[in-house]
């Protein structure tokens, strides 16, 4: 098992700083973990990498629709692992390699939030017992 740093790194994310508080992210994790969270995608894993390349490129997708990437390809993140409920939000850029296959405890089963940089919408990447699942929230009382 990897660290959250050494996994972001590994996916071809640079590290700008951090953002909000332990408390923020911990918020964002209990959204998208009450029992009323619904996936916006749902993909089987039963194809393997061929399912990882749909849910690399739905990613992609739905976070340029809503905007949760900026245009200058930055965003804040939070990885599942040991110790994500004592950091605050990543502020991520992404390079031209970047992939979302290392962001979770174990490589090829992504476990994420992306959050765009005014927390206004978040975007869940989860690993299920036989699928991968996108979830999205909004948060209308983002700054």
């Amino acid at each position: 098992m990897s660290s959250t740093i050494e996994n972001i790194d590994r996916s071809g994310l640079i590290r700008l700083g951090q953002s909000g508080t332990p408390d923020d992210v911990q918020s964002a994790w209990k959204a998208f973990s009450s029992v009323h969270a619904e996936p916006v995608v749902r993909i089987s894993d039963a194809l393997e990498e061929a399912s990882l390349v749909a849910l690399e490129q739905t990613w992609t997708t739905v976070a340029a629709s809503l905007g949760v990437v900026s245009d200058r390809r930055e965003f804040l993140l939070t990885v599942s692992g040991e110790g994500t409920f004592d950091l605050p939000w990543f502020h991520v850029r992404a390079n031209k390699q970047f992939s979302i296959r290392d962001l979770g405890m174990e490589s090829d089963e992504p476990d994420f939030i992306a959050s765009s940089l005014d927390r206004s919408v978040s975007i869940a990447v989860s690993t299920e017992e036989s699928e991968f699942w996108i979830l999205v929230a909004r948060n209308d009382s983002a700054a």
